[in-house]
């Protein structure tokens, strides 16, 4: 043997190369155990090639392949029978990264086997080859999923022995002609025909062109159905009928039919068991078109920086309670960058109980069942109920202690209702809603007063013009005391057709109109409604504004203020009061009511016994400064509370030259959780911020939080976007909750109460998102891949 024989180091198997370890004394030993004493190389030789074998094991120790020896794919050096393999299964082996040997670190350093690293080569540029270090072999997958299946021993190529024949072997079965090129290329077609992704056709329609007739057949068969489905749904039309074949929904199928031979077949003649218009099939389509709406939903809320969750629960006509789940989100568009604010329903839920704990976990199990990212929630806007908005535990705070972020925002609608309601307080106000409310329901739940109220109307064609083509009483709101405005004004303006309806119906015999008639001829009831009329109606707008999903905290503030300082400026004004008590006489002139005060009584501390001289001071004393004070008080109290959020404001740069010291302290420490900044990072930020906004033109400066966060570069001044966005997250109110219970008395009416909240939750979503475009194919292919189909699709 020569020399240069003896030099090369003798790997006597792979599987000895990768399991060689990298410690001196365990490699000294198998290098003395390997080599025979009389073969025994010099010293120098053996050092330099002891040093080679411990970079290489330590090498292949370090690669995180030797850590992890388990493929994540089905094992192939196991298989006896590849047929027992499903269509998946084999996919997945011919899919995967075979070439997993290239991560394996060969020695760079040439030992004098060049063939070793040409073996190396050839296994990496091969995609389908795979050494096991179970049994010491290298598998083929195109040759053991498609090759004979004889014995285990034609599973893999051979054993190998050492670097110098396993070069022999792979040439040898890659070579021209060999079978491994026709298994490949079965392997490739199949590959290209299960994929998923193939834009091809598939080879099924090539070979039977009946099969792709039929597929085309019956897949508009199902778009017709899905598309009166989607029509029904969008149309808040009732799908039910008294009989399914006379249901709205088969009314507009046969409807479709009329010019659709092939829907008309399928309706007349078509398999009983396959008609896919079944109850079952109509809540499977209606919940995937539902999915889909809310995925949408979802995928913007989590692309925004943050959001908030809206909520709110209202009993159904089936007696059950449901709870309203929206999200509040900052949308930008793609194409022009603008900002604007998004106020989405996500869900109805049904709930069994009411308390605090449970509707706070059922509102974080719909959100994380809806895929919401519920780390991004920064605040949460509900009523003033107990359970909702508890300190302890309410659904506020259970929330809070998941997501300490997520400020809890009470509805400023609703707190607007109560500073009404609490301001309606006074006799006189009390005494004209009551009265109002009684005649409204007396004229609107009579056929025969009713008419006499037409009848007079027509003949008052003052009346009428100033109705604005109103034909009869508004009736007083439970709950939203501020719409009240709108029938104190409407009772107002027909006081006279009122009066001589009541006078007729009473001579005609209805002794309930003249008890009526006796509590309107009366001063104190003219100026009541006068005045309670005018101070209401300042609040209708606002209350609009504040209902609106563009509307912000900020800007609800200003526009509260602004309410407050009118009043002010009113109560303040004599010729508001001279005017107002004008129209009261006005009005009370033609019925002959004359001014007058009520009779004064010392003993009596509760009356309103105010000195004055004449009924107009005393009518200004006693109900119109206590009504404006109250009203003002109240909306002080309720809206216009200072929170530290609301620091933030003074970034705006139409007042960012007038933010102090502290208040830069306070904006930090109150968003310090998401700028995540040291104070002096952010101080220096705030500065930059200020010096942006004093070359901004005059006329370009931003007003609002929008229009701020329009011109605000994320990437120049991170901190005071994110605070920013945090701010206008925040609700104002819950009113699109509210406006989804509209939806829901639409919906689940009584000839519909037993609908299920899966078919419910999905209808509201086709209903309250009528503009969203659904795909109609994209829903086809998941009702198709839901199951197993009895047709072919």
């Amino acid at each position: 043997m020569s020399s240069s024989k003896r030099d090369k180091p003798k790997w006597q198997t792979l599987d000895n190369f990768f399991t060689k370890t990298p410690s001196n004394s365990t490699n000294s030993d198998s290098h003395a155990e390997a080599q025979p004493a009389a073969n025994s190389r010099d010293s120098e030789t053996s050092k330099i090639d002891d040093e080679l074998s411990l970079s290489a094991a330590s090498e292949l120790v370090s690669s995180p392949v030797q850590k992890n020896l388990g493929p994540s794919y089905p094992d192939i050096s196991l298989l006896k029978d590849s047929t027992s393999l499903g269509k998946d299964e084999k996919l997945q082996l011919l899919t995967n990264k075979w070439k997993d040997v290239h991560t394996f670190k060969f020695p760079t350093r040439d030992l004098g086997n060049r063939q070793r690293r040409l073996s190396a080569k050839w296994l990496t540029e091969n995609p389908w080859l795979r050494y096991s270090m179970n049994d010491d072999a290298l598998y083929c997958a195109p040759c053991v999923l498609f090759g004979r299946q004889e014995s285990k021993d034609k599973l893999f190529i051979n054993k190998v022995t050492d670097w110098s024949n396993l070069a022999c072997f792979v040439k040898r079965h890659l070579k021209d002609g060999s079978p491994h090129f026709t298994y490949q290329a079965m392997a490739d077609d199949f590959v290209k025909v299960c994929s998923k992704d193939s834009k091809e056709e598939p080879i099924i329609y090539k070979i039977c062109e009946y099969k792709k007739t039929q597929v085309n057949r019956n897949r508009h068969i199902l778009l017709k159905i899905m598309e009166s489905l989607l029509l029904c749904g969008k149309q808040n039309i009732a799908i039910r009928g008294h009989t399914p074949e006379r249901s709205n929904f088969m009314a507009i199928l046969n409807s479709k039919a009329q010019g659709d031979p092939i829907l008309t077949e399928h309706l007349a003649n078509g398999n009983s068991r396959a008609k896919y218009t079944s109850p079952d099939i109509q809540n499977e389509i209606i919940n995937i078109i539902g999915n889909q709406i809310r995925t949408d939903i979802v995928d913007k809320c989590n692309s925004s920086k943050f959001f908030a969750l809206i909520a709110d629960e209202s009993t159904d006509v089936s007696t059950r309670e449901q709870v309203s789940v929206c999200l509040r989100y900052i949308q930008r568009d793609s194409l022009s960058g603008d900002i604007s604010i998004k106020e989405d329903f996500l869900d109805f839920v049904m709930t069994t109980s009411t308390k605090g704990e449970h509707l706070a976990e059922l509102l974080i199990e719909t959100l994380q069942g809806a895929g919401v990212n519920i780390a991004k929630m920064r605040a949460q806007g509900y009523d003033g109920a107990a359970n909702m908005s508890g300190k302890y535990n309410g659904v506020q705070a259970r929330i809070s202690s998941i997501i300490p972020e997520a400020t809890y925002v009470h509805c400023k609608s609703h707190c607007l209702n109560l500073a009404v309601v609490h301001s309606c307080k006074d006799n006189s106000v009390r005494n004209v809603m009551t009265v109002v409310q009684e005649i409204g329901f007396a004229f609107d739940y009579s056929a025969k007063r009713l008419q006499a109220f037409f009848d007079e109307l027509s003949s008052d064609a003052a009346t009428k013009e100033n109705m604005e083509k109103r034909t009869k009483l508004r009736t007083l709101c439970e709950t939203r005391w501020t719409s009240r405005a709108d029938a104190l004004y409407t009772f107002k303006t027909a006081f006279p057709v009122v009066v001589h309806s009541l006078e007729r119906l009473q001579n005609l015999g209805d002794d309930k109109t003249g008890q009526h008639l006796a509590s309107l001829m009366r001063f104190q009831f003219v100026i009541a409604l006068v005045v309670s009329e005018h101070v209401l109606q300042s609040t209708v707008h606002l209350s609009i504004f504040l209902q609106g999903a563009e509307c912000d905290l900020l800007e609800a503030v200003k526009e509260c203020k602004t309410v407050v300082e009118m009043l002010r400026s009113e109560r303040n004004d004599d010729n508001v009061w001279n005017e107002l008590y004008q129209t009261a006489l006005d009005m009370a002139e033609p019925f002959d009511i004359v001014e007058n005060v009520p009779r004064r009584c010392g003993r009596q501390t509760s009356r309103a016994n105010h000195p004055a001289d004449t009924p107009k001071q005393y009518w200004r004393i006693s109900l119109y400064y206590p009504f404006l004070d109250h009203m003002i008080t109240e909306l002080n109290a309720r809206l216009l509370k200072s929170e530290t959020r609301f620091n933030a404001q003074y970034l705006l740069p139409c007042v960012v030259e007038q933010i102090t010291n502290d208040q830069i302290v306070t904006i930090h420490q109150t968003y310090l959780m998401d700028i995540g900044l040291s104070l002096e990072d952010f101080k220096r930020e705030v500065e930059r911020w200020r010096a942006r906004c004093r070359i901004l033109p005059r006329e370009k400066v931003p007003t609002t939080l929008c229009q701020t966060l329009d011109i605000v570069n994320p990437a120049l001044y991170p901190s005071i976007d994110t605070i920013l966005c945090v701010l206008l997250t925040m609700p104002v109110a819950s009113a699109t909750a509210e406006r989804s219970f509209s939806v829901l008395k639409r919906l689940k009416t009584y000839i519909r109460s037993t609908m299920r909240n899966d078919r419910l939750s999905a209808l509201g979503l086709l209903h309250i998102h009528r503009d969203f475009e659904v795909n109609l194919d994209k829903a086809m292919d998941v009702f198709v891949a839901a199951k197993k189909r009895r047709a072919d699709f």
